[in-house]
């Protein structure tokens, strides 16, 4: 069975809601449902009359204070999902050869090198 509220009781949770959509910037629904102890249905039907009365913003991502603020949550995203994380470069010693002149270098496979012996015999002629 679902929880009754008394009319003082959801007057609070209202509040509640009010005062922590704007503190963290955006809230989902099951969220508020577990910090107010409200059922997911009750913070929908809430959501609902503060859209309405303006003083939350409701998309499918959560409720935001704003629809700005929507908006920059969702281009901050995007921004964060544009950088990649570099990864460290480690080095194959199996990638490294020395030249016949004594030089020691990284093996790059745009030079593609192909030795002389290779080179002469007869299944590359």
């Amino acid at each position: 069975m679902a929880k009754v509220f008394t009319p003082e009781e959801r007057e609070k949770i209202k509040g509640q809601v009010v005062e922590l959509v704007p503190l963290s910037g955006r809230e989902t629904l099951r969220a508020l449902e577990a910090k107010t102890g409200a059922s997911r249905y009750y913070i929908s039907t809430l959501a609902r009359e503060l859209v309405a009365s303006g003083d939350v913003y409701n998309s499918g991502y959560g409720l935001f204070p704003s629809e700005q603020a929507r908006k920059d949550w969702q281009n901050a995203r995007k921004k964060l999902s544009r950088t990649k994380v570099k990864k460290p470069v480690v080095v194959d010693p199996d990638l490294i050869w020395s030249l016949p002149d004594g030089e020691i270098r990284r093996y790059d496979r745009r030079l593609n090198i192909i030795c002389r012996e290779c080179l002469k015999s007869e299944v590359m002629q």
